[in-house]
């Protein structure tokens, strides 16, 4: 078994075509038949099922996929390591997106202030892509709001953070509120699988609440410009709603009964392991995210 197995194999899963990953690895498409052949052969497991001409990537092969991925991280580190060890060591942080606007700059700012001979390298971007990036080996660690499911990824919690109800000025609906009388109003929520999302329905299905948003969006902004023109209420953290709320162009409603809490992680993979600088980094990300002011 070599590293070339491995790639061809992750590759496979990437397009699930033999044919396709054979063209991004410009080899001919036997060449890649033959290698997860050899895998399969040699240690006696059926990676895909090949029905109607197409594959399907098998239990065994899902969970051999996520060991290969962590093999040639390691193998990449290791490359990156040799070639560059007469540079600066590069530590990859990732953050969701509400994190990477609101705390990530004064953490980043902290960090080169604290740690000079370290390049940092930044992910700002949806909670299920920088999960899917720490599985992957492609960040260090990542900042988070609310707790992973994978059991491959390990978290901290760093902090907290609340979520408010808000509208426009002049929309009609009193400053107080029940949960249950708040989702009679139109909503303007986040999309679905979204982690804000995720919370909200979590608490709705707690509370036997069914909820059917006039819109949805990817775009905090997006919403936040449609409440402030009195399109409906939306729900989010109270840091993105600062500038609107001091303006009075939005207006908070309390919801008497429920307090929207959630929690910041910090994560990384339950099998990665940091050299003494970049341990040191990660205590310090942990020890001063609460930290921040802003």
């Amino acid at each position: 078994m070599t590293i070339r197995h491995l790639k061809i194999f992750i590759c496979v899963c990437k397009h699930n075509s033999m044919t396709k990953a054979a063209e991004e690895l410009f080899i001919a498409q036997p060449a890649v038949s033959n290698t997860i052949s050899e895998i399969e052969k040699n240690y006696n497991v059926k990676l895909f099922e090949r029905i109607n001409k197409r594959l399907f990537l098998t239990d065994e092969g899902k969970n051999l996929l996520i060991k290969a991925q962590e093999v040639i991280s390691a193998f990449n580190e290791f490359e990156e390591q040799a070639v560059n060890s007469s540079k600066k060591p590069l530590l990859r942080i990732g953050s969701s997106l509400t994190i990477g606007k609101q705390k990530l700059p004064w953490l980043l700012r902290n960090l080169k202030e604290n740690f000079p001979d370290i390049d940092f390298q930044i992910s700002i971007n949806q909670t299920s892509i920088i999960e899917n990036k720490i599985l992957n080996g492609i960040l260090d660690f990542a900042f988070i709001q609310g707790k992973p499911s994978n059991p491959n990824i390990k978290s901290r919690l760093v902090d907290y953070n609340t979520l408010i109800a808000v509208c426009g000025k002049n929309y009609n609906m009193p400053d107080t509120v029940t949960l249950k009388e708040l989702c009679k109003y139109d909503l303007l929520l986040r999309e679905d699988e979204s982690v804000s999302r995720e919370f909200l329905d979590h608490i709705f299905a707690l509370e036997n609440i069914v909820v059917t948003p006039v819109m949805e969006s990817i775009s905090n902004q997006a919403l936040i410009s449609a409440a402030a023109q009195n399109l409906g209420v939306t729900i989010m953290s109270e840091e993105l709603l600062n500038h609107q709320l001091s303006s009075g162009e939005l207006r908070k409603i309390t919801v008497s009964d429920y307090e929207f809490t959630r929690n910041t992680y910090l994560i990384h993979h339950k099998d990665k392991s940091y050299g003494t600088v970049k341990k040191e980094i990660f205590d310090f990300c942990y020890k001063n995210y609460k930290h921040n002011q802003n």
